[in-house]
């Protein structure tokens, strides 16, 4: 990462357009070059002592402009200059090609063969004699056969699942975001564990919220932390991953869940829990949404367990919220796409969906096997059924060095800083993930990289003139 920083003190204007410029006249003088990183959003902010906000803007103009690419979690890079021919698309490509062959920063699904099952299903579907049906407009609630199967789906967590309560979404992403905008406005305090899903920490910014992390253990968030915090700030809602969560892989028991329901219950906090990877263990406590369905917005998607381009979610929503919940919907993207909502509704019912997640399952504890064998003497949070790892790194690394060592070693993993609510220290650790197009093999070379790595240390470094 390049020591890079704009002055900016001699600049007028908005301070964000003021950072894109300086970046775009380092890059034209040569102070900058293609592949060189820019520094961390939280670490430039507190450097030139601006809000968060405004670096993130700052980056996404620079990256509007053509100077940056990069992607959440692994940082922005230099593009090149703002003349270059160079596509912007085929310089991230080439970069992450040439550094990155073995990619374990995403936590996606096992890609396996499910084309052959789509084209089977896309050819039944071709029979059908009401095809039109597909391509018009839909209700708000989309069609009656569509939010029959997402009721069964949320039902298979032991959940009370009418549909005239479910929403569909696309994916569970815009779940997420959609939850957040019916139970919270801009300016509002939403909370999370101190480590969590960085797609939630990015949602909350963009929606003008104000997160706030709250203390975990291995079981995930505290109840008594959650209490604390509700206290002492007028939260709206709380943002939970009780099953496998990210990155920690902590599942809460059944105790613990009860435990945060209550509190949410105590200060009227709305609830909204991310069920993305509920599916992909034989079994799991009921949902937090159990406790106090008045109060909780229960998402869940296709995506980890099936396949990643399956983009339908659904939302279990509180009874006096629900219409809220729908009206976003419609706001933010009309509906969820009826030909994409017929795929998952047959393969809920016709067993398909069944023969897949058994796939990823079985493939998720074959490479969780792999990954545990060759990293069990080091200090790893590590659950079977789990597609991430997290591993708390021995001193004296530290975690961008140790991101360093193995990027030019060709492994590309995230530090603890990706999933860092606010701006306290992040902890000297990273996430492992075992899913994507990486091979058995991979793995086992990737993770035998990552333990020499941890092994033989930190080298000497660089002098300091």
């Amino acid at each position: 990462m390049t020591i890079w920083q704009p002055n900016i003190h001699e600049r007028s204007g908005p301070k964000y357009l003021a950072i894109a410029d300086a970046v775009g006249e380092a890059i034209s003088d040569g102070h900058l070059s293609p592949g060189d990183k820019l520094p961390p959003q939280r670490d430039l902010a507190y450097d030139l002592g601006v809000t968060l906000g405004t670096i993130t803007r700052a980056y996404q103009e620079a990256t509007r402009r053509g100077l940056v690419g990069g992607e959440v979690g692994r940082g922005t890079y230099v593009m090149g200059s703002p003349t270059s021919s160079t596509p912007v698309s085929g310089f991230a490509s080439a970069l992450a090609a040439r550094h990155n062959r073995l990619d374990f920063s995403l936590a996606t699904p096992v890609v396996g063969s499910g084309g052959e099952l789509l084209a089977k299903t896309l050819k039944e579907i071709s029979t059908d004699r009401d095809l039109g049906e597909l391509l018009a407009y839909q209700p708000e609630t989309g069609l009656d056969r569509h939010l029959d199967a997402a009721s069964a789906w949320v039902a298979r967590s032991g959940l009370d699942a009418p549909t005239d309560r479910i929403a569909l979404t696309n994916g569970a992403q815009q779940g997420i975001m959609l939850s957040m905008m019916t139970s919270a406005r801009a300016g509002d305090v939403v909370l999370s564990e101190t480590l969590t899903y960085p797609g939630a920490i990015h949602l909350a910014s963009q929606l003008g919220l104000q997160l706030h992390g709250v203390a975990m253990d291995e079981e995930g968030m505290i109840p008594e932390a959650l209490d604390d915090a509700c206290r002492h700030m007028a939260a709206r809602c709380v943002y939970l991953m009780p099953t496998l969560q990210n990155p920690t892989t902590a599942t809460m028991s059944a105790g613990r869940r009860q435990a945060i329901a209550e509190v949410a219950r105590r200060h009227e906090l709305y609830i909204i829990e991310d069920d993305i990877w509920g599916q992909m263990v034989d079994s799991q406590p009921e949902p937090i949404s159990t406790y106090a369905p008045e109060r909780s917005f229960y998402v869940c998607s296709l995506s980890k367990c099936m396949a990643g381009g399956l983009r339908v979610g659904f939302v279990l929503a509180p009874e006096n919220r629900i219409q809220a919940l729908r009206a976003n919907v419609r706001m933010s993207n009309w509906m969820t796409a009826p030909l994409m909502a017929e795929i998952a509704r047959r393969w809920i019912f016709d067993g398909t969906g069944d023969n897949l997640i058994a796939t990823q399952r079985t493939e998720t504890r074959r490479r969780s096997h792999i990954a545990y064998e060759a990293l069990k003497d080091f200090s790893i949070r590590h659950a079977p059924d789990s597609l991430h790892l997290w591993l708390d790194l021995p001193s004296p690394w530290r975690a961008n060095d140790f991101l360093k060592e193995t990027e030019r070693r060709g492994v590309r993993l995230l530090t603890a800083e990706t999933f860092m609510v606010g701006r306290d220290a992040a902890p000297h650790a990273v996430r492992i993930c075992t899913g994507g197009r990486n091979s058995p093999a991979d793995i086992e070379q990737g993770m035998e990289i990552i333990a020499d790595v941890l092994k033989n240390g930190p080298g000497a470094g660089f002098p300091v003139i």
